[in-house]
């Protein structure tokens, strides 16, 4: 009988024009009320009656045909009955779910300022957001995100000073910064961004402090994580993994860069005090100690700088560490707050002391908030907001001035000379010693860093490119390459290992070489014609000495079982030469540098690797096609740095570069085909003609006749 009448009033509050709102709104309100006070289990009637009270309200609130329907939800406080609902045990998830989307309708389509306000006022908003439910279920997790969502929205100058108490919208938001779930991951984020931006003084000290003793530094502690798990799925794909591992390295690589890409978006935004903070948390905890300590052993071997011994989940691999690093040049070459510390040390010869060890430390541990709740889950919530755990770091409990930044911008600024600090201890000494790897994604991947470094040089001045060896300088007296050739040096000796290297590794170093070539050119301070000739006269010596060993390795095929079809393979060869390269950036970007190396015909081509990506299988020709076309390579890179071809070679780069392709690397389709005989072009072939075919003993050749028939 209780349910009929219950039904009976429900039917009455219907939305019929001849019913008064307000009436409908009081009936609702007893039977809200009455169902409060009964302990039988009627959600489905508590459901309807809610979805009735929000359809009442927005109908209202959007025709504005009644107003006070809205004043009597006010007056009656129905928002306090909705979160003391919310706040009950015996409430079932289906009510709780009806309530939030509730709400989040309400703040969606307010448009009165007065009632946005009244909605917000009374601290009724706070308490829900503070209110915690079960976050292992996604039903509830996934509607509990989207009202935060809702007010997020809603934020601006004059709606912020109802959540300052605590600021509960941004303390429970950020405490799901990590969570499995892609949707929620994404919520969160722009959440944060749509705080950042809000121009209020007392908010934006308050997430500072916050975000300086938990957010930032969990936010650093996930991203070396994600690292982590990179570096491993990586090891299980070299060791032979199945397909779902190499899912799975595609995926953690996605979220890493999602992460990457967020913490950009919050260094490029207005708030200095902010920027600097975050770039400091993810320096000390994540990029100095993981990616920049994964290059070498750093100083342990010179006894003057004592490394620790890393532990079992310090370190990543070669590969990986420099995978990443590139990423973070691609990523973050606007944000000077990060990228500066790490270019000055990796890149100077003596960076100071203080970047050196913070390289070789181990990174510091994670806070015992991190993931404190679940594993999805950080902590303290809202209601533990004075209850920060402290951190074993060695910072300030408040951020003050950016010692990473501060070090940076006067050794940059300085070009690293006179600075304290052994060359042998550097960053950059690893780093270059990787170009002498037997991994050729090593060799791949360090070109790529230094050509990155190269396409943002405009933010450094040339004295600090100069001193690290990317530009040329005056050379010093004696000679030696202290006066800018090192890099490029080390880079061209590379190309004499063409043998152990991958085609598309030898056309990154070639593209690398001729950026360097477009970009060196006379400095501010007078010395770099000199040295720009010493530059380049160095770099075609050793690309000719790289191009002879090349040409001998060519004409052992011409004596042996391929002499009849060399010239077919040379012709492939050419063609695919000609065929512009990816560019240094698509090539590092490839997870192929990642993955194990490939042979053709076996597991390459299972898995869609292109010639270019891998080793020559067992099959002669194939080794015969990789010897030609390095060859070829080779003689564009000797030719294009030639005296004749340096001028053309650097406007062909500008423009390249300029386009954004291959980054430095001309095309070689205008290029004249080695085997070109100018009488094939002329008049066709005639009797008694002479052809000179050079040094060769035979040549062998197809000629057709008039009717159809061919001989060799």
């Amino acid at each position: 009988a209780h349910q009929a009448s219950l039904g009976r009033a429900m039917a009455t509050a219907s939305m019929h024009p001849s019913v008064s709102p307000t009436w409908r709104a009081r009936r609702l309100q007893s039977i809200v009320e009455e169902e409060q006070s009964n302990r039988e289990n009627r959600e489905e009637i508590l459901m309807e009656v809610i979805r009735q009270i929000t359809e009442a309200l927005i109908w209202g609130e959007q025709n504005g045909h009644e107003p006070n329907f809205f004043d009597y939800f006010c007056e009656k406080n129905i928002l306090a009955d909705f979160v003391r609902i919310l706040g009950l045990d015996r409430i079932s998830k289906g009510v709780k779910l009806q309530l939030l989307q509730t709400l989040s309708m309400l703040i969606q389509n307010i448009r009165r300022d007065t009632s946005l306000y009244y909605l917000f006022s009374n601290n009724y908003v706070n308490q829900l957001i503070a209110t915690q439910f079960d976050w292992g279920d996604e039903e509830i997790l996934s509607y509990y995100i989207s009202f935060l969502k809702s007010l997020a929205l809603r934020l601006n100058a004059e709606t912020i000073t109802f959540f300052l108490e605590q600021f509960p919208l941004y303390i429970e938001a950020i405490r799901f910064f990590g969570h499995r779930d892609q949707m929620v991951r994404t919520a969160i984020r722009n959440l944060t961004l749509q705080v950042y931006n809000v121009k209020d003084e007392s908010m934006q000290r308050f997430v500072l402090k916050r975000s300086w003793r938990t957010y930032f530094v969990h936010l650093a502690c996930h991203l070396r994580e994600l690292w982590f798990k990179l570096d491993a799925a990586r090891e299980r794909c070299v060791a032979g993994g199945s397909e779902n591992d190499r899912r799975a390295l595609q995926e953690v690589n996605e979220q890493q860069n999602d992460l990457l890409m967020y913490i950009s978006d919050v260094l490029s935004m207005e708030e200095v005090a902010l920027r600097e903070a975050l770039a400091e948390r993810v320096l000390q905890y994540a990029f100095f100690p993981v990616l920049l300590g994964s290059l070498g052993d750093g100083g342990a071997a010179s006894g003057s700088l004592v490394r620790p011994a890393a532990g079992p989940r310090d370190r990543l691999s070669p590969e990986c560490a420099l995978f990443l690093l590139h990423e973070t040049f691609d990523i973050f070459r606007s944000t000077p707050a990060l990228l500066n510390p790490v270019v000055a040390a990796l890149l100077l010869q003596r960076p100071p002391a203080d970047l050196v060890g913070s390289c070789w430390r181990p990174p510091p541990p994670c806070p015992a908030t991190y993931q404190a709740t679940t594993p999805d889950v950080s902590a303290p919530c809202s209601a533990d907001a004075n209850s920060v755990a402290a951190l074993d770091d060695g910072a300030p409990d408040e951020p003050g001035a950016p010692v990473y930044g501060r070090l940076a911008k006067v050794a940059l600024r300085g070009g690293g000379e006179g600075a304290e600090g052994a060359s042998d201890e550097a960053p950059r000494t690893q780093l270059l010693a990787q170009l002498r790897s037997s991994s050729d994604a090593c060799v791949l991947l360090v070109a790529g860093i230094l050509s990155a470094c190269l396409a943002c040089g405009g933010a450094w001045p040339r004295s600090f490119l100069s001193s690290s060896g990317l530009l040329p300088t005056a050379p010093p007296e004696g000679g030696g390459v202290d006066g800018g050739p090192e890099v490029v040096l080390l880079v061209v000796r590379a190309l004499e290992r063409h043998t152990s290297l991958r085609v598309v590794v030898l056309q990154a170093l070639v593209q690398f070489v001729l950026s360097m070539a477009a970009r060196a050119g006379p400095s501010t301070d007078g010395g770099g014609s000199a040295g720009e000739a010493a530059w380049l006269e160095a770099a075609r010596g050793s690309a000719r000495g790289a191009l002879r060993s090349a040409a001998k390795h060519v004409r052992s095929y011409l004596q042996g079982a391929l002499a009849d079809a060399f010239l077919d393979i040379f012709a492939e060869e050419w063609e695919a030469h000609c065929t512009r390269p990816p560019g240094i950036k698509e090539a590092c970007a490839n997870l192929r540098c990642l993955s194990p190396q490939a042979a053709n015909g076996s597991l390459g081509g299972a898995q869609g690797w292109t010639a270019d990506w891998a080793f020559p299988g067992s099959s002669e020709r194939q080794h015969a096609a990789k010897a030609i076309r390095v060859f070829l390579l080779l003689r564009q890179l000797c030719h294009e740095l030639s005296k004749e071809g340096a001028a053309e070679s650097k406007v062909d780069v500008a423009m390249t570069s300029s386009s954004g392709s291959a980054g430095g690397a001309t095309s070689s389709s205008a290029a004249r085909n080695p085997l070109h005989v100018l009488e094939e072009v002329a008049d066709g072939y005639e009797d008694q003609r002479s052809v000179e075919l050079g040094r060769q003993d035979r040549i062998v050749c197809a000629v057709a006749s008039a009717e159809g028939r061919q001989s060799r």
